[in-house]
């Protein structure tokens, strides 16, 4: 996978964890993007996601 398609995934995987917060009605935070992206990463099944997941997280903090 390219730099181009991880930084894509990553983006995407953020902007899902944007939605999911704000759908609950919280406050967008590094913390809650965190964990919502912690959330994501235990259902996730698939390697190269989880480890996009992983690596947004690492932006996070």
């Amino acid at each position: 996978m390219t730099i181009h398609n991880n930084r894509t995934e990553i983006s995407l995987a953020l902007g899902e964890a944007v939605i999911d917060i704000v759908q609950k009605g919280h406050e967008v935070s590094r913390e809650n993007l965190a964990q919502a992206m912690k959330i994501k990463a235990e259902k996730e099944r698939d390697d190269e996601r989880l480890l996009n997941y992983w690596k947004a997280c690492n932006m996070l903090v």
